[in-house]
């Protein structure tokens, strides 16, 4: 799925319409072109929404990767756990192929350090499930250091992404997730709203991906 990026503008006519005290001349003046910019329509604005739809799958589709991990008592090699990490590696890759229709040589590097965020999750509801607080604490120790290293590498291709900023986004990406499975792990009746919680921050994030990637890029 490789979209291209380019420069989307439609020239639209537009006329000037004069009441009260427009002479003749004035009404029969040619129109005026205006540039006009779809933003609907846009390549921005496709974007966004793409990286808007992906990112809110990978949540869903890693709590669902969890949940079943959790159903089949921390046993990651079923056919169904399989399943479903088949099914999240491949939106792993539907969303580098999107930041690689932009970056071409950005994708396999996107992909990689994508792909190594999704085991911590992992180690953090195994710890939690097992009682082990020390792989639970490692797995929060490694998402904050990758939300760092993550923030690093997208900067490096979009300047116009600070670094920072992109860390905060993925840190509020691990905190509500990791909130979700908590409550999973609890019999929570919330995990169902906090894993809805955590999807909806991703527009958020979608936003500030596709803005940099606009401002970087030229496009609208």
């Amino acid at each position: 799925m490789r979209t291209s990026i380019a420069f989307a503008g439609l020239g639209l006519a537009a006329a000037l319409v004069l009441s009260g005290c427009s002479t003749a001349a004035e009404a029969e003046a040619p129109m005026e072109e205006a540039a006009v910019v779809d933003t609907v329509n846009s390549d921005g604005a496709e974007l966004r929404a793409q990286l808007t739809a992906l990112l809110a799958d990978h949540v869903y589709l890693a709590g669902a990767a969890i949940d079943q991990a959790l159903q089949d008592g921390g046993d990651l090699s079923t056919p169904q756990v399989q399943a479903a990490v088949a099914a999240l590696d491949e939106n792993s890759v539907e969303v580098a192929a999107l930041v690689g229709s932009a970056y071409p040589d950005a994708e396999q590097p996107f992909l990689d350090s994508w792909r190594s965020h999704i085991p911590f999750f992992v180690n953090y509801t195994l710890g939690k499930a097992t009682g082990d607080q020390a792989l639970a604490d490692q797995a929060v120790a490694d998402l904050g250091a990758y939300a760092v290293s993550f923030g690093q590498l997208i900067n490096s291709v979009v300047p116009e992404l600070p670094a920072e900023a992109v860390q905060a986004e993925l840190e509020m990406h691990a905190q509500t997730l990791l909130a979700a499975i908590d409550a999973n792990i609890a019999g929570d009746p919330a995990y169902f709203d906090l894993l809805k919680e955590a999807a909806s921050h991703m527009p958020m994030t979608a936003q500030a991906l596709a803005g940099g990637i606009a401002a970087n890029l030229g496009i609208e």
